[in-house]
């Protein structure tokens, strides 16, 4: 089997964030800022004690101080909204079902939210998929009353996110992944007859049971059907407590793949059990609209750097640019035994023509993706690594599958 094809986006949130919390809008002079990051030593100037850099509404003490117009002591701001404050080291705030409970752990609800919270009465004329993104998305969005630090005023209500801080551009050329930065990832595992196991694919938790990958990711010639599903990994030459290890319950392709043609090369490969939702594993949710409004994706994968080596044991991203379905017919319209009919409007056209970016062998089956406008925790599969030629070459734009064009299917398969 060829397995041909790699992936990008950015973190570094230190701090712990509850649902619904009373944080302090600010409303004070430059001055008072110390300019310091969460769990940051600091000292409190009314006291002159020393404390810890905490997310207001993580200090019970100085939220108890603004209610009666005490300005705390200001470290910074955590995107340029939430104050960050000197806490008094005695201060512990109590952890709630949806906290930070530690800087390495993020524990959703075993159920989802019920569907009268936020704004969920759009779901009723929303397709499945649409309905699960909005359900899925408000494990990552709070909505926070604000308590501004002036006296006499009401309270208000804002959104905030609660997954890693997007502080950094798109990169121009692949690098490694951040733990945390992409939850959906998941390799894919197939078993060698001397009983090793090896990492041949990506995919995308799309769902508490589901992950979708390429068909052509589904068998090898050598080692069979995959075995394993890996989620939460960043390196898998490391052991690493937060990542979880699946069998694979079914294999789903898409019934018009046929290989070796390169059409509908999509696949959905289910657990042996549920996925438990943690701050390093959570589901992308599918892009149903037909246009990308988008031109440039995020591709992250685990294959190899340049088309001669070996793979990556880290995970890798890359940002790429969208281009016309006609610029990948020029390069591939002399390949008529797996692309008969050329490059149709159910696969999209991605890469970089100067060259220097791509995604590569042992890249097969990972996700495309974009971030909302709105929301950057929130991930859209728009695609799924499918083929190209040389990786990386000026002028060879990969090719990957369009997930839009199938969301129809993986809704009636999977919910």
């Amino acid at each position: 089997m060829s397995l041909e094809r790699k992936v990008t986006y950015s973190t570094n949130m230190k701090s712990k964030c509850s649902p619904i919390v009373k944080v302090f809008l600010v409303f004070l002079i430059i001055t008072t800022c110390q300019c310091q990051e969460v769990d940051e030593r600091c000292e409190i100037k009314a006291t002159g004690e020393s404390g810890t850099c905490k997310l207001s509404f993580n200090c019970p003490r100085a939220e108890e101080q603004a209610k009666k117009g005490i300005a705390p002591t200001l470290c910074g701001f955590y995107q340029l909204t939430t104050p960050v404050v000197c806490c008094e080291n005695t201060i512990t705030p109590e952890p709630n079902d949806n906290s930070f409970l530690n800087n390495d752990e993020f524990i959703f609800p075993e159920d989802p939210p019920s569907r009268n919270q936020g704004n969920s009465g759009s779901n009723h004329n929303s397709r499945k998929s649409e309905q699960k993104c909005n359900e899925y998305s408000k494990y990552i969005t709070g909505v926070v009353e604000v308590i501004p630090l002036v006296t006499h005023t009401e309270a208000i209500s804002i959104n905030v996110t609660k997954c890693w801080d997007n502080s950094s551009p798109l990169i121009v050329g692949g690098m490694p992944a951040y733990k945390g930065e992409f939850p959906f990832m998941a390799l894919i595992g197939f078993i060698s007859e001397d009983g090793d196991l090896n990492w041949r694919c990506g995919g995308t938790i799309v769902s508490d049971r589901w992950i979708v990958t390429a068909a052509h990711c589904t068998y090898s010639r050598d080692e069979g059907e995959p075995r394993k599903i890996r989620l939460g990994e960043l390196d898998y030459t490391k052991e690493d407590p937060d990542r979880v290890d699946y069998d694979v319950d079914r294999i789903i392709s898409h019934p018009q793949y046929k290989y070796p043609e390169k059409y509908n090369d999509v696949a959905l490969i289910s657990t042996n059990r549920k996925i438990r939702f943690t701050r390093y594993i959570r589901p992308a949710c599918l892009y149903t609209k037909p246009s990308i409004e988008q031109s440039v994706a995020i591709a992250t994968g685990w294959g190899r750097t340049d088309y001669v080596g070996e793979n990556s044991n880290k995970l890798m991203k890359v940002s790429l640019n969208i281009y016309p379905v006609s610029e990948c017919n020029r390069v591939f319209k002399s390949d008529k035994t797996q692309l008969p009919r050329g490059i149709l409007r159910s696969m999209l056209c991605v890469g970089e023509l100067k060259g220097g970016k791509d995604t590569c062998l042992g890249d097969s089956g990972g996700p495309l993706v974009i971030t909302d406008k709105q929301n950057w925790c929130k991930f859209y599969i728009i695609g799924v690594t499918s083929f190209g030629k040389l990786c990386a070459q000026a002028n060879t734009p990969a090719v990957y599958t369009k997930i839009s064009e199938y969301v129809s299917w993986i809704e009636q398969t999977i919910w």
